[in-house]
């Protein structure tokens, strides 16, 4: 098993990854397992709070096999305990009526990796929200900077790429949204129904799938794409549990990109495995990087677990806040894994993004909390709509035109979607160059569909070989090739090779040799009962690789 979790080990060693599991899946017919990321140092820590309270506690279970689960659950009865399995991440959620009870019975327990509480994440939304209309400014300023209408010509009219948005549920009789929404679900009961009871998640929706040009209201940046919402909270505060539900939800649901205008200050094992998940199943996070610019400007997750580092490619996209004038806004995060930005607040906190808000009086916009700027809503006929500010809302700007980048050129992988929306941005700060405000730069749909039908997607070929040495050992040789990439289109080049081995017969594997960049030979010793399984891989600096499976090889006796 591969123990480095998703963001701690590189990309590099992340794509490597995947990719041995897509061909050893397609060898055997089997499903090739994610890793499990490990306990976090936090874990003893954690029960040890728990454990100190007799009230009732929500928690996240992780567990150190997929197996363990209906064994740990029935402990779980026991105790009176409700539960909900995350069955694709080895995860229990338990709401137990003592924290003491529930620490003595799993302290100790081998089958249990940690236990951590279900933490309450928060809406990323700024309370001031609402705006006066008469400064002049375009409504849909946020579609032009982003160069929207561009992007949506170049993809065809929108995306057959799906946008699931985890928040508060949606308004699907908006006029303005209904004609693209897709499947919907519900973590908190269960069912279809998504009823948006605050109001963020209709924002949302609507800057990515608004109907453009249909008389009206506003415009999402994708045009005629689908969404697939997905209510994870009643009020703006969500849960770890309901937002790995959430996530667990637009993977079965074979949606491409996730949105996530949601942050908390930490980042637990459970997340990291959710994120896993989404990495390998080439989906696509795209997170708001927080509204603590302000407020001590700690970092917030997830975007501070799927952002590239400095501007390095990373396994989705940490969006920050833009002003009309491209500056950053005042509040929003900045840090290290900032990844680029997006329209979403205004200089003066008079003017923001314009979206769709729903219907009926039931949304933080009729009810705006005390001290922030006052709301203005805007009723049609068919439809209400108003201005709002946070970085929740640039980044469903990012996740629109990602759909569309996708469409352009389905043969990219997830992380390179984000490649090349980072490549792509235009810079609006001094010095022209990745910085931890702005990222990469405002999100370019005119550039980013560009760039995609330039970009690099063609896999470099391997080339390995492998042959036994006596009993228990496996010499492989690893040879040294040329990238390769389509007439007309980049060369990604900065070739890494690896060597992977699963001692379990291709259901989990680990680096026998991880990523380098040069060509190598390795001698594996064999190792257990079950057959090991061998796969090279070489990939390039766009993340294309190559794999080879070397064979399947038994110890002797």
């Amino acid at each position: 098993m591969l123990a480095a979790p998703a963001h701690a080990a590189t990309l590099n060693e992340q794509v490597a990854l995947r990719a041995a599991l897509r061909v050893e899946a397609r060898a055997s017919g089997r499903t090739a397992l994610q890793p499990l990321a490990d306990a976090p140092a936090s874990a003893t820590r954690d029960l040890a709070r728990i454990g100190r309270s007799d009230r009732r506690v929500h928690v996240l279970v992780g567990l150190r096999s997929r197996t363990a689960a209906t064994g740990v659950r029935r402990k779980l009865a026991r105790l009176g305990a409700r539960t909900r399995t995350f069955d694709s991440i080895a995860v229990l959620y338990a709401d137990a009526p003592s924290g003491a009870a529930l620490a003595d019975a799993l302290r100790g327990d081998r089958r249990v990796a940690y236990v951590e509480r279900d933490r309450r994440l928060r809406a990323a939304a700024d309370p001031f929200n609402a705006i006066d209309p008469q400064t002049g400014i375009n409504f849909i300023w946020a579609y032009d900077a982003v160069h929207a209408g561009e992007a949506i010509a170049a993809a065809g009219g929108g995306s057959q790429r799906e946008v699931a948005v985890i928040d508060t549920g949606l308004d699907t009789g908006h006029p303005d949204i209904a004609p693209n929404v897709g499947a919907t679900f519900d973590t908190l009961t269960g069912t279809t129904d998504v009823t948006d009871r605050n109001g963020h998640g209709t924002f949302v929706a609507g800057l990515i799938a608004a109907v453009p040009d249909n008389n009206i209201g506003g415009k999402g940046v994708a045009g005629n794409t689908k969404l697939v919402p997905i209510r994870a909270s009643f009020d703006g505060s969500f849960s770890v549990a309901d937002v790995i539900a959430g996530i667990q939800l637009a993977v079965r649901a074979h949606a491409d990109v996730v949105n996530m205008s949601l942050a908390g200050s930490q980042i637990d094992a459970t997340q990291i495995r959710a994120l896993d998940a989404v990495f390998l199943a080439d989906v696509l996070p795209v997170a708001a990087s927080g509204n603590t610019g302000e407020d001590g400007n700690d970092r917030q997750f997830p975007a501070a677990a799927i952002g590239g580092v400095r501007g390095g490619r990373g396994t989705g996209l940490s969006v920050a806040a833009t002003n009309p004038d491209g500056s950053v806004a005042s509040f929003s995060t900045h840090n290290d894994r900032v990844s680029l930005a997006a329209p979403g607040a205004s200089a003066d906190c008079q003017v923001g993004v314009f979206s769709t808000i729903p219907r009926g009086s039931a949304s933080e916009w009729d009810n705006p909390p005390p001290g922030t700027c006052p709301s203005r809503v805007f009723a049609t006929p068919t439809g209400r709509f108003a201005y709002g500010q946070g970085t929740s809302f640039s980044a469903p700007i990012a996740a629109g035109i990602a759909s569309l980048v996708w469409q352009v050129q389905p043969r990219l992988a997830s992380e390179q979607v984000a490649d090349v929306l980072r490549r792509s941005a235009h810079q609006t700060r001094p010095g022209g160059r990745w910085n931890e405000f702005t990222g990469a730069g405002i999100v370019d749909g005119k550039a980013a569909t560009d760039l995609a039908r330039a970009y690099d997607v063609r896999n470099p070929k391997a080339r390995a070989r492998a042959r036994r040495r006596g009993a228990k050992k496996v010499a492989v040789r690893v040879s040294r090739v040329k990238d390769r990439t389509d007439p007309g289109h980049e060369l990604a080049g900065h070739l890494k090779y690896s060597l992977l081995v699963s001692r379990d017969g291709g259901r989990r594997f680990a680096f026998a040799v991880r990523p380098r960049s040069h060509a190598f030979t390795k001698t594996v010793r064999l190792r257990g009962r079950r057959a090991n399984v061998l796969v090279s891989t070489v990939c390039d600096g766009n993340g294309n690789c190559g794999v080879k499976r070397l064979g399947r090889f038994k110890a002797r006796r």
